[in-house]
């Protein structure tokens, strides 16, 4: 009987410590906006590796309780912001959904935000845990893929059948797997470190289109981790207290001011371009825009394009970026930014034509001698075509009075655009025109809406050089030193 009554209480004790492991208490991180008071299990087996933070309910496991659950191997490797490729190896870990799981799932509407023990932060979406929607590149060549393989968002602990290295990579990192080693994914996926997971409401993914000497599209990921505060994060504390955080202007613009990008051994910011003076327009969702030269932003890190406001995301009417900063009035601060675009040339209206075009400051435009090639016209068209300025004036020259978008009635001399496009006959399917001058500048324009601009000319300027004038169309068609014309 002693022994019966000794049994039953060893049964009762064992129930009460499994109990224990998913018993409610006050978690230490909630989340932004829970909707109810979120509860926490008490780890088991040693020390707290990661917490898992659910809208109602958040979980703290240990090293032993997440080998504990159910394991994923498989084949990841990295892509970075400079191109250089890290070839893929076996990683081994709890895969991201299992873990949301354990705090009732990922829901509509839904994302999840990983931070590591650094502060970097990165906010993943449902449809890139739920259907693996993430850019791969072929290892070997680094070129985007167009066929993906399945790919899984896993917690790792193991790689190639080894811990992690907690010097490099932390007790615990992000790697976004695949059966085979045929792919690689953005760097700025893989977090190290990893040691949050939280569950949010969020957005839709974005893409914030970038216009200038090149064009670079920054994806939400690639914003994310730039904006992280090891990176180029930066914040700014308004008159209501609210702490906007996200990239300094300047450094944005940096990514297309030239052909020097971010990572490159050239500093990818262009000091003496800004110096002389450009246009940046920053432009919403809804068409509206405001300009801003590029003395008053240059390396202001005040000046922001902030993709959170206390440490949330923005408000549905300023998603995604929103640009802030005290030196900015009411009309200035704009929300819901899509696009910019970096109108280099209009420097030159600013007083300095030759200064201003060009990245090297003074050195004025290259100028074709009168003989040798000045324009080409290129791309889906029946037969490529190229002028010296002597051809061109000899094909027949027109004198028009146009209208300039910022300088108003204006005398310009040139060859007719849609004359030279009907020598060279755009292809059926043709539908854009890239305008490019010799500093690298380029800019999309409709070439139906070209074609039904009678007056638009490739004018002849003072200096030898050819520009662009577009009546009618904004100031970034007006190309100065126009070099190619490539039809897409």
């Amino acid at each position: 009987m002693k022994k019966n009554t000794l049994l039953l209480l060893a049964l009762c004790a064992l129930l009460l410590i499994a109990a224990a492991c998913t018993q409610a208490a006050a978690p230490t991180t909630a989340p932004a906006e829970p909707t109810t008071a979120p509860t926490e299990a008490a780890p088991v087996g040693g020390d707290v590796v990661l917490d898992i933070i659910g809208e109602s309910k958040s979980i703290s496991f240990s090293m032993e309780t997440l080998k504990a659950l159910p394991a994923v191997e498989g084949q990841a490797g990295i892509k970075s912001s400079t191109g250089k490729i890290t070839p893929p190896v076996l990683f081994k870990g709890v895969s991201l959904l299992t873990l949301i799981d354990q705090v009732g799932g990922l829901g509509a509407d839904m994302g999840v935000e990983i931070e590591a023990e650094d502060g970097y932060i990165m906010t993943f979406s449902g449809d890139q845990l739920a259907n693996g929607a993430f850019i791969a590149y072929d290892p070997a060549t680094g070129d985007e893929l167009k066929s993906v393989d399945p790919l899984t968002v896993i917690v790792a602990y193991e790689m190639d059948g080894q811990p992690l290295d907690e010097q490099r990579d932390g007790k615990l990192r992000l790697a976004i797997i695949s059966e085979k080693n045929n792919q690689v994914t953005d760097g700025h996926w893989s977090i190290k470190w990893v040691r949050r997971v939280t569950l949010k409401s969020m957005a839709e993914d974005w893409v914030l289109e970038l216009q200038g000497a090149i064009d670079d599209p920054v994806d939400r990921g690639s914003y994310e981790s730039c904006s992280a505060s090891g990176c180029h994060g930066s914040t700014w504390t308004d008159t209501k207290a609210q702490e906007w955080s996200g990239t300094p202007l300047w450094i944005i613009v940096g990514r297309v001011d030239d052909e020097f990008k971010h990572g490159s051994d050239v500093q990818p910011y262009n000091r003496e371009l800004a110096e002389a003076g450009y246009t940046i327009e920053v432009v919403a969702a809804d068409g509206y825009s405001v300009t801003f030269d590029s003395q008053r932003i240059n390396e202001d890190n005040a000046i922001i394009l902030a993709n959170k406001v206390n440490g949330n995301m923005l408000a549905e009417e300023d998603n995604p970026l929103r640009l802030v900063g005290p030196t900015l009035t009411g009309k200035e601060s704009i929300g819901a930014v899509v696009k910019i675009i970096l109108h280099l040339n209009d420097a030159a209206a600013a007083g300095d034509d030759a200064a201003a075009a060009t990245p090297n400051a003074g050195a004025g435009p290259a100028v074709a001698p009168a003989g040798e090639e000045a324009l080409t016209l290129a791309g889906l068209v029946n037969a490529e075509q190229s002028w010296s300025r002597d051809m061109l004036e000899a094909l027949g020259k027109v004198e028009l009075q146009l209208e300039h978008p910022k300088k108003g009635m204006q005398e310009y001399e040139g060859v007719r655009l849609n004359d030279l496009l009907a020598l060279a006959g755009p292809k059926d399917g043709a539908a854009t025109l890239v305008l490019t001058a010799s500093d690298g500048y380029a800019v999309e324009a409709d070439l139906a809406a070209v074609l039904a601009c009678a007056d638009c000319l490739v004018a002849f300027a003072d200096d030898g050089t050819l520009v662009l004038a577009m009546p009618g169309m904004e100031s970034s068609f007006w190309v100065k030193d126009v070099v190619r014309i490539e039809v897409k």
